[in-house]
């Protein structure tokens, strides 16, 4: 997350300080907070560097968005519990400290963790631009990606009937699987976004909100499922960060997004797609049987994933006043909707 304004860092950095060493029972000296230069944009996230009895510590702490363009909803208790959750599951996660819910502490909630050492594949520019994935051999890449893959699959593997978190978003037990998601993409079009959007996304959308499948796997999904999003050791996982999107759906929604978000990010700005990927039909095939899951509903998350993709994108250029230039019918996201939609109905 690049640099926010979020008030006076000399204060936060003295209430943080104080926060430490009453958590980790340490006399704690904290230096001015710092902003990773590239990562998401999903919350605000703060890097210290502390010496805990003399001893030097890094830490990351991550606070609310100040204001969210696309959610109202943002539980940062939730997310530090689902992270508590995955990681008594065998998912890698970051080393997690403490959740904090006084917000006269820094200006909002908020939670820390040890930091992860390791790799994150850029997001500006995309890695497939010229990143170290782009120096990797396909051979590593494709371990890359597997062990990514495998790591996913432990998340929907995780049997949520026996954890309790009453705040994960999810459907009614009468409404589709997906229900829940659906209704929280049609809410983001906005009038302001109806007018700017691509009018085939806007079909797609009803089509999907037409067809929703019944029946599914109902499993945690981390939500924001992508290679950004993990932080890489050795090609494996060590962390998966970034759990906001989380929720119970059918788990092809995270598998789906997996793969459109790098395909897209990458053909669909002009770049081809890096070597040793696998292409659809075989991630699906070695994710199922990685979990056993039926896959016969991917096209529907296929293309519930290019329509959400392209709404997200199009709330952000209206944000950034770059909707004449890259929205609508420019968009690059949405340029791939009518293909999916045609492969959706044909399927």
């Amino acid at each position: 997350m690049a640099k926010k304004e979020i008030g006076d860092l000399e204060q936060i950095r003295s209430n943080l300080e104080a926060w430490l060493a009453r958590k980790l029972d340490a006399e704690v000296r904290l230096e001015t907070p710092a902003f990773p230069e590239a990562s998401g944009e999903s919350s605000v996230t703060l890097l210290l560097q502390a010496t805990c009895d003399g001893v030097a510590q890094p830490f990351v702490c991550r606070m609310k968005p100040l204001q969210d363009a696309l959610f109202d909803d943002y539980d940062l208790l939730l997310q530090y519990q689902l992270m508590q959750l995955a990681g008594d599951n065998g998912v890698p996660v970051p080393g997690l400290v403490d959740y904090e819910g006084d917000a006269s502490l820094v200006g909002c909630d908020f939670y820390m963790m040890h930091f992860t050492d390791g790799l994150i594949p850029t997001d500006n520019p995309p890695y497939a631009f010229g990143s170290w994935v782009t120096e990797l051999s396909a051979t590593e890449r494709e371990r890359m990606w597997r062990n990514g893959l495998e790591a996913l699959a432990r998340i929907h593997s995780i049997d949520m009937r026996n954890h309790g978190l009453s705040t994960l978003p999810q459907a009614r037990a009468t409404q589709s699987v997906v229900q829940h998601e659906l209704d929280k993409f049609d809410a983001l079009v906005d009038s302001a976004t109806r007018d700017s959007i691509a009018p085939v996304v806007l079909d797609a959308l009803e089509e999907l909100k037409a067809r929703a499948p019944k029946d599914g796997p109902l499993r945690l999904c981390w939500g924001d499922s992508r290679v950004g999003n993990v932080i890489w050791q050795d090609l494996k996982p060590a962390a998966i960060i970034d759990w906001e999107m989380a929720s119970l759906c059918d788990p092809l929604m995270d598998v789906s997004w997996w793969y459109w978000i790098d395909y897209v990010n990458s053909v669909g700005l002009g770049v081809e797609r890096l070597s040793g990927l696998p292409d659809r039909p075989d991630l699906y095939r070695q994710w199922q049987q990685l979990t056993g899951l039926p896959i016969e509903n991917s096209l529907y998350y296929d293309l519930f994933n290019v329509v959400r993709y392209a709404i997200i994108l199009e709330k952000k250029f209206l944000e950034a006043g770059l909707a004449a230039d890259m929205g609508g019918a420019k968009s690059f996201a949405s340029a791939f909707v009518p293909a999916v939609l045609e492969e959706y109905r044909a399927g």
